[in-house]
């Protein structure tokens, strides 16, 4: 192996450049180690003799000023000496921790002797890549990592344990969190040389876990997770094989502790709510303040107010939701049905509409400012136990069908209170895609009634986003007070705002959902309702909103699962397809050409296939005639051509959505009206599944369904029977033939025969062109 350069420079700069001024060459510093990886994990020599390799003793010279700097009364050399061991020990592999111990050694003394908070956070996280590495070799860990894994927490802990006079801890939160995220990774490495700590880290982090506004410090949301994920990973230092009983008992603990609370919150309230499981509401004192917590290590620290109870009982449902996110030592018995019933709990109490305070048995004896403050937080109590649901469902998965109906009605209940919150949205949108995956098609229609307002909903995040929601029209001309007309009295001019007049250029609401990850979320949701739920029992609004915002946000998995799945109504009537939308909108694309090529509808009369995108395959027979879409009157959508051939064929394709708005992407698209043949009393033609009619042509050697063509020369009109259009498009001719001048144009549906027929028919039979 050819020596790099880079390994002589960086020796050369290490010996030549002052402690104090390494900090600022750290980066180059970075650099040199990452191009030297081949060397460094090399075996090399642990002393090199006079007949060593250049590259051993090199080696060897970069180690010892490591160690050299480390060990230094220079801060910045310090610094710098931690920021190479831990690149070292990145691209060293096994060759460079077999000789970190002195390394290890030298970072725990530092993390004990006073210093910056830079310094301390990157030696913990050093060490805490050094261990979890160390891990993989047994060898190493007997003779590294057992010795000394101890007094790393021991440090660790000293540096965030809390002041005894209750003054808060005057640390940087970013040190807290490294401190605690790596706790949290060592534990489940190490359970039984850290299990005598077990309890010190408890206390360490409770305060963390589900802080609140009446506390005398600041808690930032990472370091609320990391100390949630620490507290639920102390199982693994239970004795022997107690770590299953351990979480179950740590996870009993949660769930009580959360009735708790919800009792002091929802005093306000007298609940129907009645426990399956057996809990016990417990007596709440109506006076003063809903008041909670404790100040064992079992407790979570005390807490007063109800703005402060409803931030516990959230930290209490994502705790024990993170529950079902951290991995386990050993299989553990997970009581789900204390977990829906407190769920049931908080889904059941909902903010009652504006002029229906007596929806609720409410308290008389709790004043009227803690009822409306109860009403402000339970959305955000809501949201949380919506992410409780989604992390059981995102956890045990299929397994979880049988409580799947319960959960779904419980995020519809709940989605009522927070449609207002973009987070209520998102939690709602994942749950419901993950719920419907599962138990999707089994459900019946009162449930799938029960997601029309999430439908709603969906459509209209992501058609903000695309900019096709309708505002409703205001008057921009401000009313007077005055009646007029009236001798001697005049109306007073309101004060009006001059900005109505002006048309609002930006819109909150697309603002408040242009969250990529939202966006995605709702995309995904809108597929899943097409492909999953049983279409039947959809009202025909629904689904027209849903192809209509799958067409406008050009979402090509909606509109595929659209095609796939035709809605049919009670009568027994399939609805158009979107599919021309689809075709004009992805053209190249290969999943969509399948699509095309494939779909055929059966026809009632002969078992051979009948293609019903051959109006359409005309149509784009040009290929520089561009297709335009827009809307005729309240229930039609037309595509034809933009360049003016009145004779041209149009496909009308009718919509069940009223007052659909689909706009041109060249020009907009003036209504006209389009006349259809075909007399309203006559019986109407099977229509296929796509919502166009089969054609009353057969191919060569078959006679027509009615009727007898006649053949003409070329170049002449052609007479064929013509039938009328497929329900539910509504007839208009009687009104179209009265009027002699117009020039309506003429839906026929009409199939193409295969080219190799073409001469065959030229021969014998008739040729209908």
């Amino acid at each position: 192996m050819s020596l790099p350069p880079d390994l002589r420079v960086l020796v050369r700069r290490l010996a030549s450049t002052s402690p104090d001024d390494l900090p600022r060459l750290c980066p180059i510093l970075i650099k040199h180690v990452i191009r030297c990886a081949g060397p460094l994990s090399a075996p090399h020599d642990l002393k090199p003799k006079d007949n060593s390799s250049e590259a051993s003793v090199l080696i060897h010279k970069f180690k010892t000023h490591i160690g050299s700097l480390l060990n230094g009364r220079s801060p910045g050399g310090r610094f710098a000496a931690i920021i190479l061991v831990k690149a070292v020990i990145d691209v060293g592999g096994w060759e460079c921790l077999r000789l970190s111990e002195p390394w290890v050694r030298g970072l725990i003394s530092l993390l004990r002797k006073p210093g910056s908070s830079a310094a301390k956070e990157l030696g913990i996280v050093a060490l805490a890549r050094i261990y979890t590495l160390l891990h993989g070799y047994q060898t190493l860990t007997r003779e590294i990592a057992t010795p000394t894994v101890a007094s790393f927490v021991e440090a660790c802990l000293q540096i965030i344990k809390p002041p005894a006079s209750g003054v808060p801890l005057r640390l940087p939160t970013s040190l807290v969190e490294t401190v605690v995220d790596a706790l949290a990774t060592l534990v489940p490495l190490y359970p039984a040389t850290l299990r005598p700590t077990g309890n010190q880290m408890r206390e360490a982090v409770r305060r963390y876990v589900a802080p609140t506004s009446s506390d005398n410090y600041v808690v930032t949301q990472p370091l609320s997770r990391a100390s949630r994920r620490l507290l639920i990973s102390l199982h693994h230092t239970a004795p022997k094989n107690g770590s299953s009983e351990e979480w179950a008992k740590t996870f009993n603990g949660f769930i009580n502790i959360s009735h708790a609370t919800a009792d002091q919150v929802f005093r306000a309230v007298q609940e129907s709510w009645e426990s399956a499981v057996g809990y016990n509401a417990q007596r709440v004192s109506v006076d003063g303040e809903p008041s909670g917590g404790g100040s064992s290590i079992e407790e979570l620290p005390s807490w007063s107010g109800l703005l402060a109870g409803s931030e516990r009982l959230v930290g209490l449902l994502e705790l024990i939701a993170d529950c079902f996110r951290c991995p386990t030592r050993t299989p553990v018995a997970i009581p789900l049905g204390a977990v829906m019933d407190l769920v049931s709990r908080v889904s059941l109490l909902m903010p009652p509409a504006p002029g229906q305070d007596d929806r609720y048995q409410l308290n008389p004896a709790i004043g009227r400012e803690e009822k409306d403050q109860l009403w402000s937080v339970l959305p955000d109590i809501h949201v949380a136990a919506s992410q409780l649901l989604l992390s059981i469902v995102q956890r045990l998965g299929r397994t979880v069908i049988c409580l799947a109906r319960d959960m779904l009605d419980q995020m519809a209940r709940m989605f009522r209170s927070t449609r207002h919150i973009p987070s209520g949205h998102k939690n709602a949108f994942l749950l419901a895609k993950e719920l419907l995956l599962i138990t999707g098609p089994t459900l019946d229609k009162l449930t799938v009634d029960s997601l029309g307002l999430l439908i709603q909903a969906c459509c209209r995040d992501l058609l903000d986003v695309a900019g096709y929601t309708q505002e409703p029209k205001q008057d921009p001309t401000p009313a007077t007070n005055g009646a007029k007309g009236t001798k001697g009295t005049k109306g007073k001019a309101p004060s009006g705002n001059a900005d109505a007049f002006l048309a609002p250029q930006s819109k909150l609401a697309a603002v408040l959902v242009a969250d990529p990850a939202h966006q995605a979320v709702a995309g995904e949701l809108l597929t899943v309702l097409l492909s999953r739920l049983p279409q039947g029992h959809l009202s025909p609004d629904s689904r027209g909103l849903i192809d209509r915002t799958a067409i406008l946000c050009h979402n090509k998995d909606a509109m595929l699962a659209s095609c796939l799945y035709p809605y049919k109504d009670k009568n027994g009537r399939y609805y158009p397809s979107i599919l021309p939308f689809l075709i004009r909108q992805f053209p190249q694309d290969q999943e969509v050409e399948v699509l095309r090529s494939n779909l055929r509808a059966p026809k009632a009369s002969s078992h051979e296939a009948f293609d019903p995108n051959s109006c359409l395959e005309a149509l784009l027979e040009e290929p520089n005639e561009e297709m335009t879409f827009g809307v005729i009157g309240d229930s039609e959508l037309q595509l034809r051509p933009s360049g003016g051939d009145e004779k041209a064929a149009e496909i009308v394709i009718p919509t069940f959505l009223p007052n659909v708005d689909v706009e041109s992407e060249t020009r907009p698209f003036v209504p006209q009206e389009t006349a259809k043949l075909g007399s309203s009393a006559a019986e109407p033609d099977q229509t296929s599944p796509w919502g166009l009619a089969q054609s009353p042509l057969k191919r060569k050697g078959e006679e027509l369904d009615s009727g007898v063509s006649k053949r003409l020369e070329k170049g002449k009109d052609v007479e064929m029977p013509l039938k009328p259009a497929p329900a539910p498009v509504q007839d208009v001719a009687a009104e179209d033939d009265n009027d002699s001048d117009s020039e309506g144009s003429v839906q026929i549906d009409m199939t193409f025969d295969d080219e190799d027929e073409d001469e065959d028919e030229d021969e014998g039979g008739d040729n209908v062109e």
